[in-house]
């Protein structure tokens, strides 16, 4: 048996806040119910930012930063986002490596240095199941 997959709103998967949410039943009458975001379950509800400048990144080389985030323990899922980060060459991986610890990660997997620039640094942590 398969089950198809079909969105009540258009904003099944939003980053805003919550809310209730109306929607004409196919079959007749409404259904009503409470929608809730990614956002909603993010450690601290808000993104930790912090300034970052790497080096100049060698080939196949790597350069890590660590960023402060209040709540966050081993094995939490981390959204990470570098606003300088414009060559699509580059790998930005982050990871909660101590309680209270995310570890930002930016590969560079060319076969030439790269130099990001500095930029902000943000990251969304969310508590594993």
């Amino acid at each position: 048996m398969s089950l198809l997959y079909e969105k009540v709103v258009q904003e099944d998967l939003n980053l805003g806040p919550a809310g209730s949410v109306t929607v004409t039943n196919p079959a007749g009458g409404s259904l009503t119910g409470t929608q809730i975001s990614i956002y909603s379950f993010a450690v601290g509800q808000t993104i930790f930012t912090t300034t970052w400048n790497p080096a100049s990144i060698a080939a196949l080389g790597y350069e890590s930063k660590d960023i402060s985030v209040a709540g966050a323990a081993v094995g939490d899922f981390v959204m990470v986002v570098l606003d300088s980060l414009l060559t699509n060459a580059m790998i930005l991986t982050a990871h909660v490596s101590a309680a209270d610890t995310v570890t930002a990660v930016l590969y560079n997997p060319t076969s030439g240095a790269i130099n990001v620039g500095s930029g902000t640094l943000g990251v969304v942590v969310f508590k594993s199941l």
